[in-house]
């Protein structure tokens, strides 16, 4: 039995669904995202745990304890606000003994939780100011000590850093987990920023439409999407139409130009497929030479294209290659001793089989890979 369980959870609004039969299993002490765009039911989903939305249908329970007519204040949960939702009256200090004044701790017993939370959060000389007086960042680590203070058994957080600047974000979020992992407790977090779910979850579950898409392990769901809305909504991708020329060699055609899955593949010859790649899996082996069937970088698949554009990312650059219809971005880092061929030349893309990601191109695609053993392994 999961920790945290979400069996068939249902919440309308009126005539509007919002979340539909979604079922989530959260194990103790795990980290689990819910990554998905505006409107796909995430911070639904997260109010519904805590107590401050009621589920229309469907069971949610915590420790074997089931939750629907238990009133938030009664759940034990550790709630992080996208907004802080600090205490403007109310010093560092006493914003953080809120919860323990509430639960009727007393005296010592309260100084001494809030000494230790803002030892946790360094901010231990800040106890005497308000929250005014504070930066964006630490307003934030003020109203994480305060959901921890209590010893909730779960922590929830709606996009607890979407008001931060970059930098600032990059850097507590990897606090944030940092001060979960020594805790040990069981989060949950909402967000619409993958790189943010990809960088510090156990697992992430993509929402679309009030459901999961999938849900797995960030390099799992990175490499390995099962639909083609995950392989388009986690991270940059190149979307192509492909045609499946063999199901048993896994050879299909993009563009007039054949290459391979290296694996067998479902479906019939001629079935229109969606066939995706990232930036960073493709080479680029210069401009074509030869009629070679390897490519310079070893890869046995290619596909011949026009250089239309390089862009400077920092440390990647990112060339832009015509192919037939599709503009592929391939990614290469930013070595100063390596030159590229000019725009306009027709240069050669190298394409490892494992890189090759296909899906049905309709609205609800299912990964065709019959043979995974790569993906298992």
């Amino acid at each position: 039995m999961a920790f945290l369980e979400l069996r068939e959870i249902v919440k309308s609004f009126g005539k509007n669904t919002v979340v539909k039969g979604l079922s989530l299993d959260v194990e103790k002490g795990e980290f689990v995202s819910l990554l998905g765009g505006s409107g796909c039911g995430k911070t639904t989903t997260l109010r519904m745990i805590a107590g401050f939305e009621t589920q229309s249908s469907g069971t949610i329970r915590i420790d074997g304890e089931e939750l629907s007519a238990v009133p938030p204040n009664k759940r034990n949960l550790g709630m992080v606000f996208q907004n802080y939702a600090l205490f403007p009256n109310m010093t560092v200090g006493k914003n953080i003994a809120f919860g323990l004044d509430i639960a009727g701790k007393k005296g010592s017993e309260v100084a001494s939780r809030v000494d230790e939370m803002l030892d946790l959060i360094n901010m231990g000389e800040f106890a005497q100011r308000y929250p005014h007086q504070l930066s964006g960042g630490q307003q934030q680590r003020v109203a994480l000590a305060r959901a921890l203070a209590i010893a909730p058994r779960a922590l929830l957080l709606d996009e607890p850093l979407s008001a931060l600047d970059a930098k600032i974000r990059v850097k507590l979020r990897d606090e944030i987990r940092k001060i979960q992992r020594r805790l040990g407790i069981t989060t949950i977090y909402v967000t619409h920023d993958q790189e943010e779910a990809l960088s510090i979850s156990d697992r992430v579950a993509v929402m679309r439409d009030g459901l999961i898409e999938q849900i797995g392990a960030p390099f799992e769901i990175y490499n390995r999407p099962a639909t083609a809305y995950v392989a388009s909504f986690i991270g940059t991708l190149n979307v192509l139409t492909a045609k499946l020329v063999d199901p048993e060699t896994g050879s299909i055609m993009v563009e007039g130009q054949t290459i391979s899955a290296g694996r067998k593949l479902e479906g019939r010859a001629g079935e229109e497929l969606c066939l995706s790649l990232r930036p960073e899996a493709l080479s680029l082996d210069g401009a074509v030479t030869g009629a070679s069937g390897v490519c310079a970088s070893g890869a046995p698949n290619f596909l011949e294209g026009e250089l239309v554009n390089i862009k400077l990312l920092g440390s990647i650059v990112r060339l832009m290659v015509a192919v037939g219809r599709h503009e592929l971005s391939v990614d290469a880092f930013n070595d100063p001793r390596r030159g590229f061929p000019g725009l306009g030349e027709r240069v050669r893309l190298g394409i490892p089989p494992e890189a090759v990601i296909l899906t049905k191109p309709d609205a609800s695609p299912t990964a065709l890979a019959v043979e995974e053993e790569a993906a298992a392994s």
